[in-house]
C-alpha cells in the first residue's frame, strides 16, 4: 500500500518523512508527503510555499488521484483545524461549533464529499501542530543551549502542567506556537519541531 500525505508546510513534510514514514514502512506501507498548494506557489515563483485557497487545493487532490492509479493508493491529509482556508468545504456552516472534535469529524466528511473519491482518508488535527512539541518538551530541551531558552522552557512546563497538549489552543496569544515563541525566543519551528518530535518518537507522543 502507498499513502500520499497532503501537508501544509515544510515542518509537516519533515515530520512525515522522519517520524511517520519509518513507522508505517515497518508495517509495509510506503509513505510520502506533498505540500498542498505547492503547484500554484511554484508557478508564482514561491517554491517553498504551500497553502492558499481550497479551490486550488481541490485541483491538487484531483491531480494526484488522477496521476496515481495503483490499486493500493490512499491519500490523506495533515491539516490544522485552525488554519483551514475560508472556502474549505462546510467551514461557513460549522466554524461556530465549539466542540472541536465534532467540528473536525464534520469537516472531514465535508472534504470527503467534495473530493468524492474512496481513496481519500481525510484527517484534520483539532490542535495546532506545535501541540506535538508541547508533548515533546524533554526532547526540545536537548536541542537548546541558551540559558534564557532553557529557563523559558522550564517556565513553559510549569505553565501547561496538567493540561492535555491537544487542548492548549485557546487564543491568538496562547496557542502552542505563541507560547513557545514567548517563552523560548530561540525556538524555530522548521528546525526544532521535527527534531523534537522525531527524538520523542511516535509511541510516546500517542500516549500524551
Amino acid at each position: 500500500m502507498r499513502v500520499i500525505v497532503f501537508v501544509e508546510g515544510r515542518t509537516e513534510e519533515e515530520v512525515v518523512r522522519h517520524v511517520l514514514k519509518p513507522h508505517l514502512e515497518s508495517h509495509g506501507v510506503h509513505v510520502s508527503a506533498t505540500r498542498i498548494g505547492k503547484v500554484l506557489a511554484q508557478k508564482r515563483g514561491h517554491p517553498e510555499r504551500g497553502g492558499g485557497h481550497f479551490i486550488h487545493w481541490e485541483k491538487d487532490f484531483q491531480r494526484v488521484l488522477r496521476d496515481h492509479r495503483a490499486p493500493g493508493l490512499r491519500v490523506t491529509t495533515l491539516f490544522d483545524l485552525y488554519r483551514l482556508p475560508q472556502d474549505f468545504p462546510g467551514i461557513e456552516t460549522h466554524l461556530g461549533d465549539d466542540d472541536t472534535n465534532r467540528r473536525c469529524d464534520t469537516l472531514q466528511q465535508c472534504l470527503l464529499e467534495a473530493i468524492d473519491d474512496r481513496r481519500l482518508i481525510p484527517y484534520l488535527q483539532r490542535h495546532e501542530f506545535e501541540a506535538l512539541v508541547l508533548a515533546a518538551l524533554p526532547s526540545l530541551r536537548k536541542l537548546l543551549d541558551d540559558d534564557d531558552d532553557l529557563a523559558g522552557l522550564l517556565a513553559l512546563e510549569k505553565e501547561i502542567s496538567g493540561q492535555m497538549p491537544e487542548d492548549i489552543n485557546d487564543g491568538p496569544d496562547s496557542a502552542p506556537s505563541k507560547r513557545l515563541l514567548a517563552r523560548i525566543p530561540g525556538y524555530r519551528k522548521t528546525l526544532h519541531c521535527p527534531l523534537a518530535i522525531e527524538d520523542t518518537g511516535l509511541p510516546p507522543l500517542r500516549t500524551l
